[in-house]
C-alpha cells in the first residue's frame, strides 16, 4: 500500500482541481497560484501515481480511466477533511449524548428536579448520570476522564481544572415540633446542650458549625455522623437531636415531616456551590452548553 505520509496534500487538492477545471490554467485560478505552480503539482502527481491522468486535447485536459477513479473518493476525502476542521456544533433538541455529574444527595434534591424539566424541554434525547460524591473536594474522576462535572461543595481546584460559582447556601437549624427543651427560640448555652446530627463522609474531619464554635472556644456533642443529608429530616423528626442543614433541604421537609427551623444561634459562613471541569473539555461545543443549562437553571434557584 501507498504509504499516505508521503503524500503532499496539497498535490491532491491540486488533482481535485485540475478534475473539476479540465484546464492547468483554470485550476491554478481557482488555488490561487501560478501556472507553473499547477504544472509542477501535475508532473510530481504523475510521478507519484505513475500515470499520465491528464492528455491535452483541443477541449482541454482529458482525464485516463486511473484519474477518474480516482474523482469520487478523492472529492469525498477531501469533503470529510474540511468538514472535520470546521468549527463544532452542537444542537442540544436532536442530541442523544450523555453527562455524567459527580454530586451529593444534597445537589441531586436540589439541582436535579429543575435541571431534568429543562431538558426535558430543550434537549429530550440528553441524559444525565448522577454519581455519588459526598466529600467537599474535587474528585479525581475529571482528570482521568470518567466524569464530565463535578457539582458541589469544594476548598480548592486542582491544576488544569475549571470552576464557576453557581449559588450560595445557608445554614437552619432544625428540631422536631413539641421538642421538650426547644420552645420559640434555640439559643446557643440550648443549642450546645442537645445532641447533633452531622453530615459527614470523612471519619472525624471537623463540619462547618465545628469550625465556628472552636473559634469561641466552644464544643458540641456529635450523636450521630451519617453521610447523607437527606437522612438528616427523618432522624430528627424521631429524636431530639438537632441539626444544622441547608435550608434549601430543610424547608421543603419542615411541613410534611413537622420540624421547626431555626436561625443558628451562631455565625455560620455561606456554603459556596460551584461546578468544576477538566481543561480539556473546556471548549467542547456540547460540555459548554451543558455547563450553561446547569448555570441557568441554579440562577433560578
Amino acid at each position: 500500500p501507498m504509504n499516505l505520509g508521503a503524500i503532499n496534500l496539497n498535490l491532491l487538492v491540486a488533482l481535485e482541481a485540475l478534475l473539476s477545471e479540465r484546464s492547468v490554467t483554470r485550476a491554478a485560478r481557482r488555488l490561487g497560484v501560478t501556472q507553473p505552480a499547477m504544472s509542477n503539482s501535475l508532473a510530481q502527481l504523475r510521478a507519484l501515481l505513475n500515470d499520465p491522468l491528464f492528455h491535452r486535447r483541443a477541449h482541454g485536459l482529458e482525464p485516463t480511466a486511473r484519474a477518474l477513479a480516482l474523482s469520487e473518493p478523492l472529492q469525498q476525502g477531501l469533503r470529510l477533511l474540511a468538514g472535520a476542521f470546521e468549527p463544532q456544533r452542537f444542537e442540544p433538541s436532536a442530541s442523544l449524548q450523555s453527562f455524567v455529574v459527580e454530586a451529593s444527595d444534597y445537589v441531586e434534591f436540589v439541582l436535579l428536579p429543575p435541571l431534568l424539566q429543562r431538558l426535558a424541554a430543550e434537549a429530550p434525547g440528553v441524559r444525565v448520570e448522577v454519581r455519588p460524591w459526598g466529600l467537599h473536594e474535587v474528585p479525581s474522576s475529571l482528570g482521568r476522564g470518567e466524569a464530565d462535572l463535578m457539582i458541589g461543595f469544594y476548598d480548592e481546584v486542582p491544576a488544569r481544572h475549571r470552576q464557576r460559582i453557581l449559588f450560595e447556601e445557608e445554614y437552619v437549624c432544625v428540631v422536631r415540633k413539641g421538642h421538650p427543651r426547644v420552645g420559640r427560640r434555640l439559643t446557643l448555652e440550648r443549642y450546645l446542650e442537645l445532641g447533633h446530627v452531622l453530615v459527614s463522609q470523612r471519619g472525624d474531619t471537623p463540619g462547618s458549625v465545628d469550625r465556628a464554635l472552636l473559634r469561641k472556644g466552644k464544643r458540641r456533642h456529635v450523636a450521630a455522623r451519617v453521610s447523607h443529608f437527606l437522612m438528616v429530616p427523618m432522624l430528627v423528626r424521631r429524636t431530639d437531636l438537632v441539626a444544622a442543614l441547608s435550608r434549601r433541604v430543610a424547608e421543603p421537609f419542615a411541613d410534611a415531616l413537622g420540624l421547626n427551623l431555626f436561625e443558628p444561634p451562631l455565625s455560620l459562613p455561606r456554603g459556596k456551590i460551584g461546578q468544576v471541569w477538566h481543561e480539556r473539555l473546556d471548549q467542547d461545543p456540547a460540555q459548554a452548553w451543558f455547563r450553561g443549562v446547569v448555570e441557568s437553571v441554579c440562577h433560578e434557584l
